[in-house]
């Protein structure tokens, strides 16, 4: 009897630790994102020969932040610009997180809701592109523009 009892109360105590344990909540998710010549939906013929780059981009654990490092070598000149747009691979979008100069590689940005541009045809606001980002449903892209390649020499969808 008395090892019934034991046993009983040891089991409650097991249970009691299970319903304890809190769920897991939002996790940071990062991507690694390869940026190329071929993902330009229209690659740019004048692009420097082994033009490259890659990125990191990190979304906060309560989305609050997108935080960006993108470091690339080999492009027809001196970045114009540098942008995340809002698009689907293989497709144009409009930009919505502009980079800041200086663009010499590696450049950083932390991007907030401040910075989100709403253009026409992209999400509605920061909250929106960055849940589509973390639902991985490539909704966004990294883009440098140089002045040999106005529309982007290199291009990394962010999935």
């Amino acid at each position: 009897m008395r090892t019934g009892r034991i046993l009983v109360l040891l089991g409650g105590a097991a249970l009691l630790g299970c319903a304890a344990e809190k769920p897991a909540g939002p996790q940071q998710k990062t991507f690694d994102v390869t940026l190329s010549k071929a993902a330009s939906a229209t690659p740019c013929a004048a692009a420097g020969a082994n033009a490259a780059g890659a990125a990191t981009v990190t979304l906060a654990a309560d989305d609050s932040t997108v935080s960006v490092t993108v470091t690339y070598s080999g492009l027809s000149g001196d970045p114009t610009a540098a942008h995340i747009h809002a698009g689907a691979p293989g497709a144009n979008g409009p930009p919505v997180l502009p980079f800041s100069a200086p663009l010499n590689s590696p450049f950083s940005k932390v991007f907030t809701p401040a910075d989100y541009i709403a253009a026409s045809g992209a999400p509605a606001d920061f909250a929106a592109f960055v849940a589509g980002l973390r639902a991985g449903t490539g909704g966004g892209y990294i883009n440098i523009h140089t002045a040999a390649c106005k529309a982007g020499e290199i291009r990394g969808d962010i999935k």
